[in-house]
This record gives structure tokens, C-alpha cells and sequence, in this order.
């Protein structure tokens, strides 16, 4: 950025005080500027490509046209020739880009739903051909005003030279229309249109130079002609430009009223053409002057009308969906009257495990998956129902009762599948109902209502509709005390209480040895007493706060591996479990690694337990629990066999355990059981994967179990999880062997309950 505006100083200043080089510097910028694009063109090979090529002819004509003028004065009527064909190439880019710009968005526009009626219909129409009537009414003027010029010329004066003047007027109004209308604008292209402008400026001092005979114009024109043409060198060397006449990047708008302000220049068209014209000829007549002006006044006025009217229906809509938002929903709920004889309902429907879509497929396929919703609540919605988007994956209906009932509408908007990144899958929804019978109710207090019960569907298992009651606001508050609980504890608020690790030990079946121990996090609250995992997991997880509470079960089992090597206990691993946020997390690795490093634990003392039945997305964790077994962690498939996805896992992930889900194992006396785990042995052996049982809670089970050939096992029968102090009493116990106190090697055993 330095180099180039310094590069651009020092040609205005050569220009501008030495004369006698502000031509040739005028002529290296412009051919320097058709080397640059080219240059361009070839290394970042932007798609459009015909604007940049009308901008290089425009630097050849223009720099050609000037050099015969200033070689060759006696040919100026070519010179003034090809600064107008110049001129023309420039309003080729315009043009090109405004036919671009209006296929694009059309193709794009979506179709107005039932709430823009007229109001909507009318607005876009006139946003999309204002602008087109106003350049087509400039066009018609100077195209007119060119005809008479041609007929009316004196001998001895060029066309050319009449038309350039006339050009200018039209290439400044466009460029500056342009300009001004633009949200954002690569710099590539804001460069260009500034050289643009310039050139206009530079024409009209020399010009007006000439007339007065002022020197100091005439530098002047001279020096910002060269600067502007050493913009066209600095363009092509951006990266951006690939974007500069790259449609979807110019189709971000301003607002209408920025746009409308934009049109201005426009209006005042037809009075500088009619200045010139009374400066020379081909002066048409007044009438014709006047008239375009009102037509183009009256366009300009219609199209302000029509920004407020479309800005007004534009602030109650989601732009997304075209469903209305919140602010257009409590606008249409103002305008229904709800009575005790003529009730309404209001549902918000929550879309199940939306996240899951997103982490999945990414956020486009969930934003498509959002318009799809949409659409079909508009098709199965009767007329009369007001439907909106509340926020996120969050919809509202409201209706009369004599309608279809919510319950019945939501079924069947989500009966068939959906189409989610070119696959097929079912999509649920679980909604909260409330009933108005007021139009004098408090809105938040209505929203505040069907979101208790949204939160009251989904904890009954979602998928489900509740309408609410008084009793679902205890529940949901105590739930939200519980999260909120549960977050002051992860800062370290003892008051609201505290996390432990308890450790179950994962006992060899056949020889009582204790190989391992798995870190089972339990939360001592300081109202409630101690929370089992099975109570708040699931809060973490919808709260966000599963990661947080995976990574400090982490860093203390690990730490607590180090304090048991310390003292003399000998070398053990631990098994940690993952959440779905863990596995999702794409610093795992780095996450864990550090962890083992601060705590000086082995790799391949930590094992890491993922679980079957969260339903990951199919690459998540893939790449980061390759990583971690390549540094010597090792992976347990926890809870296998109750889900559809066991097999799968066992290719996807690196998997070197498998834990039996407790209800594989619990009736070992149905017929079933013995041939199901006789062949997941035999698949594991064929893999090199260890298999431990979990929930043995009887001496015939962990006999049946080792005759299987099952090596490990894990159960209130071998030993129950245990806080840390106690787990470490248990190790000394059991001696450098790490035999259970009271197993022995042949098999028979006593078990000692330190839980107590």
C-alpha cells in the first residue's frame, strides 16, 4: 500500500511541475496499465474477463488517441475519434455490469410470499426497472443530442470533438451512480472508478483551461490524466481483482435510501446537456429537456415512495425465509382478537437436533434446511394463520382453534422427509402451545409461555407438542437455576458446588488384576447433594458447557494418574469419556496433548471413550483421534451394541476397546446372548481390539463371561466407582500385583464395597 501511493505522489508532482514530462508519464501509465492487466488476467484468472479486456482497449484508444493529437495535431479528428470510441469502451463496463448485475437478480430474487400482496409485488418491480428507465431516458437524451450535433457541426469542428464533452457528462453520472450504490466495493474496482473520474475531471481543466488560458489548470489536467492512468497499473496487481467486476460481489447494495440518494446525479443529466448544448450546437428543444427531467424526477420520486413502502414491509420480515420476524409478529398478533369464544393458538416449533445438521452438513445445508421448513408450514398452514421465524430453528404459528389443531400441522409439515445436502433424511420437531383468549395479554409474557413448554416438549423426549401449564415454569426455572449452577461451579464457585472423579476400576476377569480405571465425573451440589452424571450431562451438552466439563475431568484424572506414580502405586491407565462437543472440537488434540505434557503422563496411560449411540457426524474426531493414537492414546468404543452405527465405528475411528453395553450383558441366560457375544469375541480377536464387559453385577455372570472369552470387566460386582482418596487406599491394598483385595489368581473372589 506504502509503495504504490508513493509511486503515485511522485507522478503528480513530476507531472505537475514539469510539464514537459507529464505526457510521457501520462503515456507509460496507460501502456504500463495494459501490461498490468494483462499480468493480472494470467495470475489470478478471474472469471469475468470481458470487462477487464474492454478496460484495455479503453488504455490503447485513449493513449493512442492522445498521442496522434499531440504528434500529429493536423490528424485531431482521429484523436477525438478514439478518446470517444475510448469513452464508449468504458460505458461498455457499465453497461455490462448492469445487465449482469439485473440477470443475477432475477435469477436470485426469491418470490414474495402472500404478506408483500401489492405493496411488496409493486416495490420490486419498480427497484428493478428504476434504474433501467433512468439510463434508458440518459441514453435516449444524448443519443438525440448526438443526431442534432451531427447535422448542425460548422466547418472545420468534429464530431468527435462535441461528442467527448457529452460522454463525459454520461460516464461521471454512471460512475459515481455506481459508486454510491454499493454496500462494499473490492478495492480493485473502487481504483478503477476513481481513475475513471479522474480522467472526466482532467478533461473538463483542460478544457476550461484552454477557454481562460490558465496555466495552472492545464498542469493541473495533466497531473491527475497521469496519476489516473497509474491507478489502471496499480488495479490488476490486487488481489481483488477477481472481484472487481465479479457480480456477487456487486450485487451488495446500499440501503434503498443510500441508492435513492445515488440517483441524484442522474436527475441532473439532462440540465448539463442542455448547458452544453447551448454552448454549441445540436441544442434540441427545451420541451424536450424539461419533459425528460420530470419523467426522470417522477421515476426517481416513485422509487423513494416505493423504498419506504418496501423498507416498512422489509423491517417485519426474515430476509431468509420471507416469513415474518419477531418485530412482524407481534405487529399481526396486535391486529387479531382473541375472546374466550373465539380462542387462538399460538405454537413455536423447535426443529430437533438442528445442531446436529449443522455440524454435520455445515450452515448452508442448515439455512436450506430452514427455507424448506418454511415452506412447508406455508403449504400446510390454512388461510388466516400467521406464520413467522422467531430466531434460529425456532418457528411461530398462530391460529384460530377452529383451525387445524398445532399438533396435527406440525405432523404433517414434518411427515415426509427432507432434502439436507443432496440426502434424504427425516426431520423432527418438538412445539410448545399456548392459548390466547385476550388481545389485551402481554406479548412476552405469551412467547415467555410457548417457550416453557418448547423446553417442557423437548425434555419429554421431543419430537412431541406440549401446551403449556403453570407447573412447566417451575420445572423449566429449575432446570435453568441448574444450568446456571452448573456453569458457576466450572468457574470454580463453591457455593453453587463442586465437581469430583470417582474411579471404577476395569478388573481382568480371569485374573482379578485391576489393568485400569475409568474417571466418572460426579457433582456435589451444594443445594441438592451429589448429582449423578445421568442429571446433567444433558444440560451441558444443550448449554454448551460439555466441553468445558470433558476437558477438566481430563486435566484431573490425568493429574491424578501422575499423584498415583508419585506415591509409589506403579503405573495405571485411566479412561476418560468424550462428549459429542469434545468430538466435534477440532482442538482436541492439541487440548489433550498439552494436558499429558503438564502432567508428565503417558500416552498411552489415557484412554478415550467415545460413545456409539451420540450419532457423531461421519467425520468428526476421525482426523484428531488418528493424531492421538499416533502419539499412543488409545480408543475405547464405549456402550456397544445399542445403536445402529457400532460396525461403522469400528472403521471410522481407531478404535482398540470395545465396552459391552450392560444390556448385552445382563441376561447372559436368554438364548441369544451367548452366540451374540461368542461372535463380537471372535470379530474382536480377528481385529486386535481387547472387549470389556460392563455391569457385572454377579459371580455366575463374571465366570460366564471369562469362559466367553472375555478378558476385562467392569461392575458393581468387582467394584463400585470410588472418590479418589478411596481408589488410592484401594491400589495400596491391593499390592504391587493390583489384585482386588480378597481375589485371587484361580478366580474365586471376595469383593470389598469401599463405596460406603
Amino acid at each position: 500500500m506504502v509503495l504504490p501511493l508513493t509511486v503515485l505522489s511522485a507522478v503528480g508532482v513530476a507531472a505537475a511541475f514539469w510539464p514537459s514530462v507529464a505526457f510521457w508519464l501520462f503515456l507509460v501509465g496507460a501502456w504500463g496499465g495494459v501490461v498490468s492487466a494483462f499480468v493480472g488476467l494470467a495470475r489470478f484468472r478471474p472469471s469475468e474477463r470481458v470487462a477487464w479486456y474492454l478496460v484495455i482497449a479503453m488504455l490503447l484508444l485513449f493513449s493512442t488517441g492522445k498521442l496522434i493529437g499531440v504528434a500529429q495535431p493536423q490528424l485531431s479528428v482521429l484523436a477525438d475519434g478514439l478518446t470517444f470510441v475510448a469513452q464508449s469502451c468504458v460505458l461498455g463496463v457499465v453497461l455490462r455490469l448492469v445487465v449482469i448485475r439485473r440477470r443475477q437478480m432475477q435469477r436470485s430474487a426469491t418470490p414474495p410470499d402472500e404478506g408483500f400482496s401489492a405493496v411488496g409485488e409493486q416495490g420490486r418491480s419498480i427497484f428493478r426497472y428504476a434504474d433501467l428507465l433512468l439510463l434508458i431516458g440518459i441514453c435516449a437524451l444524448v443519443v438525440a443530442q448526438t443526431l442534432a450535433t451531427s447535422l448542425t457541426l460548422p466547418a472545420g469542428v468534429s464530431m468527435a470533438e462535441r461528442l467527448v464533452p457529452v460522454g463525459n457528462v454520461v460516464l461521471v453520472c454512471f460512475m459515481v451512480r455506481f459508486l454510491l450504490s454499493r454496500a462494499r466495493l473490492p478495492r480493485a474496482t473502487v481504483l478503477g472508478l476513481l481513475a475513471g473520474i479522474m480522467i472526466v475531471c482532467s478533461d473538463v481543466m483542460t478544457v476550461v483551461g484552454a477557454a481562460q488560458g490558465s496555466v495552472l489548470l492545464e498542469r493541473g489536467a495533466g497531473a491527475i490524466l497521469a496519476v489516473a492512468m497509474w491507478l489502471f497499473v496499480w488495479a490488476p496487481r490486487e488481489p481483488s481483482m477477481t472481484e472487481a467486476f465479479d457480480v456477487v460481489s456487486l450485487l451488495q447494495s446500499r440501503s434503498e435510501s443510500a441508492r435513492l440518494v445515488a440517483l441524484m446525479p442522474l436527475a441532473g443529466v439532462p440540465v448539463v446537456l442542455y448547458v452544453l448544448g447551448q454552448q454549441g450546437h445540436g441544442r434540441l428543444p427545451a420541451l424536450i429537456y424539461v419533459s425528460v427531467g420530470v419523467v426522470m424526477a417522477l421515476v426517481a420520486l416513485a422509487r423513494g415512495a416505493s423504498a419506504v413502502r418496501f423498507n416498512e414491509w422489509q423491517a417485519e420480515r426474515d430476509w431468509y425465509t420471507g416469513l415474518l420476524n419477531r418485530r412482524g409478529l407481534v405487529s399481526a398478533m396486535r391486529r387479531i382478537e382473541p375472546s374466550p369464544q373465539q380462542p387462538w393458538q399460538l405454537a413455536m416449533i423447535d426443529i430437533d437436533d438442528f445442531k446436529h445438521v449443522n455440524d454435520t452438513f455445515g450452515h448452508e445445508a442448515g439455512d436450506d434446511l430452514l427455507v424448506q421448513v418454511a415452506d412447508r408450514l406455508r403449504q400446510e398452514s390454512q388461510d388466516g394463520a400467521i406464520i413467522g421465524r422467531f430466531g434460529g430453528d425456532e418457528f411461530v404459528l398462530v391460529l384460530p382453534v377452529g383451525h387445524a389443531c398445532a399438533a396435527e400441522l406440525t405432523d404433517r409439515a414434518f411427515a415426509a422427509p427432507f432434502t439436507v445436502a443432496g440426502h434424504e433424511m427425516p426431520v423432527r420437531a418438538s412445539a410448545g402451545v399456548t392459548v390466547l383468549e385476550s388481545s389485551d395479554r402481554d406479548e412476552s409474557q405469551t412467547f415467555t409461555e410457548v417457550d416453557i413448554a418448547v423446553y417442557a416438549a423437548k425434555a419429554a423426549g421431543k419430537n412431541t407438542v406440549v401446551t403449556y401449564d403453570p407447573k412447566h415454569r417451575e420445572q423449566i426455572l429449575g432446570r435453568q437455576n441448574l444450568i446456571t449452577d452448573l456453569r458457576r461451579t466450572l468457574q470454580g464457585d463453591r457455593a453453587a458446588g463442586t465437581f469430583e472423579v470417582h474411579y471404577q476400576p476395569l478388573v481382568e476377569l480371569g485374573t482379578g488384576l485391576i489393568s485400569g480405571c475409568e474417571a466418572l465425573i460426579r457433582w456435589r451440589h451444594a443445594e441438592r447433594g451429589m448429582i449423578r452424571p445421568d442429571h446433567f450431562i444433558g444440560l451441558a451438552e444443550t448449554s454448551g458447557l460439555a466441553g468445558e466439563i470433558d476437558r477438566w475431568v481430563l486435566l484431573e484424572a490425568l493429574h491424578q494418574v501422575a499423584r498415583w506414580e508419585a506415591e509409589g502405586i506403579g503405573s495405571i491407565y485411566v479412561s476418560v469419556n468424550l462428549g459429542r462437543t469434545s468430538m466435534l472440537d477440532p482442538a482436541l488434540a492439541d487440548a489433550t496433548l498439552e494436558a499429558l505434557r503438564v502432567t508428565g503422563v503417558e500416552p498411552s496411560q489415557l484412554h478415550l471413550e467415545i460413545t456409539e449411540h451420540d450419532e457423531l457426524p461421519r467425520e468428526a474426531g476421525a482426523l484428531t483421534l488418528a493424531l492421538l493414537t499416533e502419539a499412543g492414546v488409545r480408543v475405547s468404543l464405549d456402550d456397544f451394541g445399542i445403536g445402529y452405527t457400532s460396525l461403522d465405528y469400528l472403521h471410522r475411528y481407531p478404535v482398540r476397546q470395545l465396552k459391552l453395553d450392560r444390556s448385552i450383558t445382563s441376561n447372559l441366560q436368554t438364548a441369544p446372548s451367548s452366540p451374540l457375544l461368542e461372535g463380537i469375541v471372535a470379530m474382536a480377536k480377528s481385529l486386535q481390539v481387547d472387549v470389556v464387559a460392563e455391569g457385572i453385577e454377579t459371580e455366575p455372570q463374571r465366570e460366564r463371561l471369562a469362559d466367553l472369552g472375555i478378558a476385562y470387566g467392569q461392575g458393581y460386582h468387582l467394584c463400585r466407582p470410588q472418590p479418589a482418596e478411596a481408589m488410592t487406599s484401594l491400589l495400596r491394598e491391593a499390592g504391587p500385583a493390583r489384585l482386588i483385595p480378597g481375589q485371587r489368581a484361580e478366580g474365586t473372589q471376595t469383593v470389598i464395597d469401599l463405596s460406603s
